[in-house]
C-alpha cells in the first residue's frame, strides 16, 4: 500500500489501521470489519478462539498478510 503506516498497526497520527487494507480499525480487533468478514469462516472461528494457541494463530495471520496474501485466502491452524 502507498499509505504510510508504522509497524505497530497505527498511522503516524496514532490511528489504528488494518494491516490488510490500511483502512481504520477499532481497538481490540486485528482487522477492519470488511477484511474480517472477508476471511474464510474457519479462519475467523480459529482467530476468535482464546486458548494457548491464540498467539500462534495471530502470528500466522500477520505473517500471511505481510506477504501480501488477501484476507479471503488466509489459512490458520484450528
Amino acid at each position: 500500500m502507498d499509505t504510510p503506516h508504522c509497524h505497530d498497526g497505527a498511522d503516524p497520527s496514532g490511528n489504528l489501521i488494518c494491516p490488510a487494507c490500511a483502512q481504520p480499525r477499532t481497538a481490540g480487533h486485528y482487522l477492519c470489519r470488511s477484511c474480517w468478514f472477508a476471511l474464510p469462516a474457519p479462519a475467523r472461528a480459529a482467530l476468535s478462539r482464546r486458548d494457548r494457541h491464540a498467539l500462534t494463530r495471530l502470528r500466522q495471520l500477520i505473517d500471511q498478510l505481510g506477504k501480501g496474501q488477501p484476507p479471503a485466502a488466509i489459512e490458520v491452524t484450528p
